[in-house]
C-alpha cells in the first residue's frame, strides 16, 4: 500500500535516489538529463540535497512523498504564493510506475494547495514526456501555454488546473 505524506529531513537520500530514477528514465527523451545524472554521481550531489533541504524547510513549500514499505517511490514538490501553487517536481521511480502513484501525490498535492489558499496549480512540462501530459490531463489540469522552442530549445507546454 503507497503512503502519501509530508516529507522529512531523513527523506532526502531516498528523495535523491528517487530523482536520480526518475531522470534516467528520461534519458534521450530531455536533453539535460545526462548533465543532471552526473550531478548525482559527483560532489554536486551534496548541493543537490543541500537545494532539496532548503526547499523542505521553507513553510511556503510542498514537499511530499510517495511510500511503499519504508521506500520513497516518488514525490512531488512545488510552492504556494500569492494563490498560485507551481509544482517544481513530480516523479515517480519508473519500476513503480502505471499504478496510480502520480496520481495520488498530485491529488494530495492539489488538496494542500487548496488548503494554503490557492486557487490555481500550475506546471510545466516538455512536450516529449506524455507519461506527465497524461498525468495532467487526466487530474483534470488544461493547457493554458506553450512555450515554444524554450528550455533546450524544446516546446514546452504549461498546464493549470483552477481549484475555485
Amino acid at each position: 500500500m503507497t503512503k502519501i505524506r509530508v516529507a522529512t529531513i531523513d527523506d532526502l537520500e531516498q528523495m535523491l535516489d528517487c530523482q536520480k530514477s526518475v531522470w534516467e528514465s528520461w534519458r534521450g527523451i530531455l536533453p539535460d538529463a545526462e548533465e543532471r545524472l552526473a550531478k548525482y554521481e559527483s560532489s554536486e550531489r551534496e548541493k543537490i540535497k543541500d537545494r532539496m533541504r532548503r526547499f523542505m524547510e521553507n513553510p511556503d513549500n510542498i514537499v511530499l512523498v510517495a511510500e511503499e514499505e519504508n521506500q520513497v517511490v516518488g514525490f512531488v514538490e512545488g510552492n504556494v504564493w500569492a494563490g498560485v501553487s507551481y509544482i517544481a517536481f513530480i516523479g515517480v521511480r519508473p519500476e513503480h510506475r502505471g499504478r496510480g502513484i502520480g496520481t495520488n501525490l498530485l491529488k494530495e498535492y492539489i488538496r494542500r494547495s487548496r488548503e494554503r489558499g490557492a486557487h490555481k496549480v500550475y506546471v510545466w512540462t516538455q512536450v516529449d514526456l506524455k507519461s506527465a501530459i497524461k498525468l495532467y490531463l487526466g487530474a483534470g489540469f488544461v493547457p493554458e501555454g506553450f512555450l515554444r522552442r524554450h528550455f533546450y530549445k524544446k516546446d514546452m507546454i504549461i498546464f493549470s488546473k483552477l481549484l475555485e
